[in-house]
């Protein structure tokens, strides 16, 4: 090695310090151009300008290492001190300090293993801290009116999720907030858009958070701290919809509600408008038989009465047993079709509000609903020349742009 780094003849001039580390650099590069390294994570912290910094260490030594913010954005999880992780990187001197460095290119956990712990610590101290707890889940709403989305803009759970709600309960409005899913920042988008969903002046009655399957890295954005304070905080019911039904997440475990599924989201949101109209039908059903059994247990109360030895008694007690039966027949037929009108108005404005609440009943008197990027479109100030639009019909859709405003 001395051969190597000292290639010249022996001289009595000494090197200065900028020529012995320049040719430390050059034979570090030249054995450990390229090199894999798995440690724990120490000192990590990130610089106003993205770049990353900190140490690798094992229970002999560390190694100092550097991350550029490009590599850095594409890292699928948040680093944290404590994990283990593994590099792919080069190996150099940085010169200005004489130190030994670890440019990364890489970065990933090591490991399930490694994963599964990170997962296991998060959930351990959050349900110590009650943020799992049932008796602070919020109750589901049973008709909700609007429903807030909080997945990628771009995806295929996002198309699953839209399609189950109109296709379960037309009248739905959605509104959606799209945030990366995956990757690094992914966790404070969407803690962020959970927040502004709940800060609106008229938020939505349910959110849905999720995404589509992937790998447990993949996933790993809703097992973030950030995103379980959120949902917890968060005054709009929550329901998480992450991954596939084998997946559980941090952001399930904190959520109202979890759905198996993104697929299975709208199922958990909303009822199937066949099941409402199921359950008016039956509910007529009841009133009707209610009704009817009052009346035929009036007619066999003055059945008795006929019936009866007091009936058959001196002119006086029958006089007394007849008022009493007409005040009993009066008050029966007042009641009984006082009782049923109510309840077939009840019925009448049922049915009432579920055909208004149909949105295909606009749509075959020639009307169309306009959305944008699969929200409606509410006011003609809302867009502008060359907007892209969605018309939808009685019988399908088609796109169109604006041309003039």
């Amino acid at each position: 090695m001395s051969q190597t780094l000292f290639s010249a003849a022996p001289s009595s001039e000494p090197l200065s310090v900028s020529q012995l580390v320049g040719r430390l650099k050059a034979l570090v590069e030249t054995d450990y151009g390229n090199v894999t390294v798995e440690g724990e994570l120490s000192d990590f912290h990130r610089a106003r300008s993205g770049h990353c910094y900190f140490s690798l260490v094992d229970d002999e030594a560390q190694l100092e290492c550097v991350m550029w913010r490009r590599v850095a954005a594409g890292v699928g999880f948040t680093p944290e001190d404590g994990m283990l992780v593994e590099i792919d990187g080069k190996i150099s001197i940085y010169e200005d300090r004489g130190k030994l460095q670890c440019y990364a290119d890489t970065m990933r956990l090591a490991g399930e293993g490694a994963l599964r712990k990170a997962f296991e610590k998060l959930k351990k101290r959050l349900r110590r801290e009650g943020l799992f707890d049932a008796e602070k889940k919020q109750p589901l709403p049973p008709f909700p009116e609007t429903v807030g989305l909080v997945t990628s803009g771009q995806s295929a759970a996002l198309q699953d999720l839209v399609t189950g709600l109109r296709r379960r309960f037309p009248s739905v409005s959605v509104q959606l907030r799209p945030v990366a899913v995956q990757g690094h920042g992914a966790g404070d988008e969407i803690a962020a858009a959970v927040d502004a969903f709940a800060a609106m002046d008229a938020p939505p009655d349910v959110l849905v958070v999720g995404r589509g399957g992937g790998s447990a890295e993949d996933l790993w954005a809703f097992n973030e701290e950030v995103v379980a304070r959120a949902i917890h905080a968060c005054g709009v019911p929550v329901v998480s919809a992450v991954g596939h039904e084998t997946d559980t997440s941090i952001a399930d475990l904190v959520a109202d509600e979890r759905a198996a599924t993104p697929s299975t989201g709208a199922e958990v949101v909303v009822p199937d408008r066949r099941d409402v109209a199921e359950a008016v039908r039956g509910l007529h059903d009841t009133l009707q038989q209610a009704a009817e059994s009052q009346i035929r247990e009036g007619r066999a109360t003055v059945q008795r009465l006929v019936q009866s030895r007091g009936f058959h008694r001196p002119a006086g007690r029958v006089r007394r047993l007849q008022q009493r039966l007409d005040e009993l027949t009066g008050r029966l037929e007042r009641t009984a079709p006082r009782l049923l009108d109510a309840k077939r108005r009840r019925l009448d404005a049922l049915r009432s509000r579920l055909r208004a609440l149909d949105p295909q009943r606009p749509l075959g008197r020639g009307y169309a609903f306009v959305e944008q990027d699969g929200r409606p479109v509410r006011s003609a100030e809302a867009l502008a020349e060359g907007d892209a639009v969605t018309l939808a019909f009685e019988d399908g859709e088609r796109g169109a742009r604006v041309e003039e405003t």
